[in-house]
């Protein structure tokens, strides 16, 4: 009984995600991407440089998400969309009150 309550808690909750956030989604389906997940990330996330093993296309719903890959820094607000390669070298961050990202991942054969 309580696996299949828990399951009814997670269908409802991803159908009220595709409700809340379907433009976002539909733009992240579009760009090719699937296996879309809503990630809630930590405040004061500071990675070390790490790659992926797959293409990763996100859009911040909530704080402030930082990317840092070639050379540069890449701030994100709520609205923004970022793409990045496989194998991109990397590092990411948030502020003090960290960020909530839909995120879209595409694999390679």
């Amino acid at each position: 009984l309580e696996v299949s309550i828990k399951l009814e808690i997670e269908a409802l909750m991803e159908k009220n995600i595709k409700d809340q956030y379907s433009e976002e989604i539909k733009k992240i389906t579009n760009a090719g991407y699937s296996d879309i997940s809503l990630k809630e990330i930590e405040p004061d996330l500071n990675t070390d440089f790490h790659t992926h093993g797959f293409d990763a296309y996100a859009c911040v719903l909530k704080g402030k998400f930082i990317l840092h890959y070639n050379n540069k820094e890449h701030v994100l607000k709520p609205g923004n969309f970022i793409a990045l390669s496989a194998k991109q070298l990397h590092s990411e961050k948030t502020s003090s009150l960290g960020a909530t990202i839909l995120l879209g991942k595409r694999y390679k054969n």
